[in-house]
């Protein structure tokens, strides 16, 4: 297991820390190499001006020239019987003991005719060695004191890394409405990405589960009509005295209440699908209007509505001839239930417009808003526009066949 908690913040924490503690750690053994490595280049520094000043001091006057010597720095000529046994196997150049503390430079004087061993105690030059406790707490004080202080940067920065996924996570839990942006929806790095990709998630969730609210909501007020329709036709059908001539009236309603459901159906489950569409085709619009105005042939007797269709019987509509049926069965439905004593219909190959009288219960009565939903989401789905006006004593619906 990577991490032992899936917390966003812990993990950034996790991350941050060990690396601080390495960078301390690193640093504090840079500082102490460079120490050691400057100390190096210093004594050999010092080792090669030594033997450049003999050198020259020497071929000036062989038998003058005295060794290097000081507290820290002496000096043998390879005969010299006091030349540590360990020094005459050492090749030429210069060459630091195994205690780390000692070096040798080797050269050859041609004028002597021998070698030269210079030793220098690096002890007794630096006082490194001396004080490398006191150094060794100080450096490791430091590191500890930035250990410490990225620890903190590592809580502020993990917190600052996990906020916009938190606060991504809350809005998404607190609910999120339509047309409102989750947070970080501005960003351009990666919180940004992911909170563009849930907004639209989000939303095509939303649609879908409007969609199916609506297909539920406008399927059973669709229905309500075709299946009153049924139940009346079966009760005459289990009348005994039931008559040849009603037996084949009531049948044909069933077969027409029936045919009305499936189209209604398939119709809202195409609605409800984000991606397909219905075929189109050109449509008759005078004939839907008339076979509207045939069913609901009583209750226009009823409320002695005068219906005056200003149609062309050959103008046809481009569209989905199911969505077409309910759009005018809907428009024509609602004027009839809720308007009164007239209903005016006129189209052309622009639009479809209804204007019906109303009284002052009209607007009030149960459905009449369901109607409209379902037109408008029909027009939606054509791309057609809905326009709908109530005056005092009118109401006027209009439907454009263009694209919005």
């Amino acid at each position: 297991m990577l991490y032992p908690t899936k917390s966003f913040f812990a993990r950034a924490l996790y991350t941050l820390l060990p690396f601080t503690v390495i960078v301390a750690v690193l640093y504090s053994l840079l500082i102490w190499t460079s120490i050691t490595v400057t100390e190096d280049h210093i004594v050999n520094s010092y080792l090669d001006r030594e033997v450049t000043r003999f050198q020259q001091n020497h071929a000036r006057a062989p038998k003058q020239a005295q060794l290097p010597a000081t507290s820290y720095l002496r000096s043998y000529w390879s005969n010299d019987q006091k030349l540590p046994a360990d020094y005459r196997n050492l090749p030429l150049g210069r060459h630091e003991l195994d205690d780390e503390r000692t070096h040798v430079q080797v050269i050859y004087l041609p004028a002597a005719g021998q070698n030269l061993y210079i030793e220098l105690d690096e002890s007794q030059l630096s006082s490194l060695d001396r004080h490398a406790n006191l150094l060794f707490s100080i450096l490791w004080g430091v590191a500890g004191l930035v250990i410490i202080a990225g620890a903190l940067l590592a809580v502020i920065g993990a917190r600052h890394l996990a906020a916009p996924v938190t606060q991504l996570a809350d809005a998404v839990n607190r609910g999120w409405q339509p047309g409102t942006q989750l947070p970080g929806h501005e960003r351009r790095d990666e919180v940004g990405t992911l909170s563009r990709a849930l907004s639209q998630l989000v939303e095509r969730l939303h649609d879908a589960l409007e969609r199916e609210r609506a297909f539920t909501r406008h399927t059973s007020h669709e229905l309500r009509t075709p299946l009153a329709v049924m139940r009346n036709s079966l009760a005459v059908l289990r009348l005994p005295g039931c008559s040849e001539e009603k037996r084949a009236r009531n049948l044909t309603r069933l077969e027409q209440a029936s045919g009305e459901m499936e189209t209604m159906v398939q119709l809202f489950l195409y609605l409800g699908r984000e991606d397909e569409r219905l075929p189109a085709q050109a449509v008759a619009l005078r004939p839907l209007l008339e076979a509207c105005e045939h069913k609901h042939a009583q209750l226009i007797a009823s409320k002695r509505q005068c219906i005056v269709m200003q149609v062309d019987p050959r103008l046809s509509i481009e569209a989905p001839p199911s969505v077409l049926q309910v759009l005018v069965n809907n428009l024509l439905g609602n004027a009839l239930q809720h308007g009164a004593h007239y209903l005016h219909i006129e189209a052309q190959a622009s639009h479809l417009q209804l204007v019906n009288g109303m009284d002052g219960n009209c607007a009030a009565s149960s459905g009449f808003g369901y109607g409209l939903d379902i037109v408008q989401r029909l027009c939606t789905y054509c791309g057609w526009h809905l326009t709908t006006r109530q005056e005092t004593e009118r109401f006027i619906a209009r439907v454009d066949f263009h694209r919005a």
